[in-house]
Formats: structure tokens, sequence, C-alpha cells
């Protein structure tokens, strides 16, 4: 019985953690998250299941929420950025954070969603020399390997770290430990984490959805180096 609901408890925090990762976190749900996630999860539905072959929108959906996404993040976590307005807005830093990180949260729940939707809908045939059995499972071992690493990245830095709070807040939030992922990669959720993004373009064949990821991994590396690493020497070193 013990056994059966530490089994429960952990499948129930990776649950958790997958959610809060795509872009709701459950612990600070609110009316408005919960409601903005209902519309942006019929906006996928709708654009799958009647928008499922229009590239163009697929293509312009994909470089409003990158635009989007990047510009946020950018110009809000900089040192001198939004976050102090966040914070003079809504009284203080917890509740300017949580402003901030729902607005986060949506960005990354479209920035997914984006990147899979521009691959679902310029399918074509990159790979023609490859067989099919083989290049299935090319696909399901990128995909796994890279969302494997992602969780266990995620899981040892936090869910308030992948949504960058410490930058938020300015200052150190915890005591990084090396362990998992970070014992063997200085960065693994900007690069091997986005394994199931290329994996996907892979799967439908499609040179957009390639474009897209790398244009993604790109621009997210681009944050890390005009941003995120000052602050981790400004901070944390």
């Amino acid at each position: 019985m013990h056994t059966i609901t530490n089994l429960i408890k952990r499948v129930n925090h990776f649950l958790i953690l997958l959610i809060s990762m795509a872009g709701y976190v459950p612990k600070n749900a609110t009316i408005f998250r919960t409601i903005a996630l209902i519309f942006s999860l019929v906006f996928a539905f709708y654009l799958g299941k009647y928008q499922h072959d229009n590239s163009d929108l697929a293509i312009l959906y994909f470089i409003l929420i990158e635009i989007f996404y990047l510009g946020f993040i950018i110009i809000v976590l900089s040192e001198n950025g939004l976050r102090h307005w966040f914070t003079r807005r809504w009284g203080n830093e917890n509740e300017g954070y949580l402003a901030y990180e729902a607005i986060l949260g949506l960005l990354f729940f479209h920035n997914g969603v984006s990147i899979g939707y521009i691959a679902s809908s310029s399918p074509g045939s990159l790979f023609p020399f490859i067989q099919n059995d083989f290049l299935f499972t090319m696909v399901v071992i990128l995909f796994i390997t890279g969302f494997t690493i992602k969780i266990l990245a995620a899981k040892v830095v936090g869910i308030e770290i992948y949504y960058w709070k410490d930058m938020f807040l300015g200052k150190k939030i915890t005591d990084f430990a090396v362990t998992g992922p970070y014992k063997y990669f200085n960065n693994p959720m900007y690069g091997i984490g986005q394994l199931p993004t290329y994996a996907t373009a892979i799967w439908y064949g499609s040179k957009y959805g390639l474009i897209a990821a790398f244009l993604n991994q790109l621009l997210i590396f681009l944050f890390f180096y005009l941003v995120e690493k000052k602050f981790i020497k400004r901070v944390y070193q």
C-alpha cells in the first residue's frame, strides 16, 4: 500500500511539472488563467481541426508568437526591464511575479503549439531516401531523449527557475545544484531539450517545421547570451 501511495505521488508530481512547463502552473491557478487556457486550447483545436493545412496561417502565427515570446522575456527580464513596472503595478514582488508568470505561461503554451502547427500544416518528404521504419525509430529516439532531458532539467531547477523567477526578482532564490542533466550539459533545456521540436518536423517531413525549430532554438540562445548569462554572472557567480 505504501508503495502504491508513493507511486501515485510521483505520478502526480510529474503531471503537475508537465502541466506547469506547458504554461499552466496549478498552484498559482486563477479564474483568469483557467479561462485563458481554455480559450488557448480551443484555439489550438480549431487550428488542428479546421485549419490543418493552412501553412500561411501557421507561419504568421509562429512569427507573431516568437516576437511576443522572445520580446516579452527580453524586455521584462533585462536588468532594468519591465519587471520593475510589474512590481509597482501590482503592489509587491510576489503579485507582480504572478502577473508576469500568467502572461509567460500563455506564451509558453502558444510557442509550443505554433511550432507543432507549422510542422503539421506543411507536411512533405524531407528524407525520401530513408526507410519509414528507420525514420520512425529516429523520430521516437529524438523525441524521447529531448523530452526526458528537458523534464529532468526542469525538475532539478524547479518550476520557478523554469519561469525565470530569479531573473524577475533580480536575485538568487535557491542554491543551484549541479545534478541530473546539468552534470553533463551546460544548458540542457535550451540544447538537447529542444529535440522534440525537430522530431516533430522530421515526422511530418516539414522543411518549415525544421526552420521554425531552428529559429526558436536560435532565439532562445540569443536571449541566454544577451540577458540570462549576464544575470547568472552577476548573481550566481
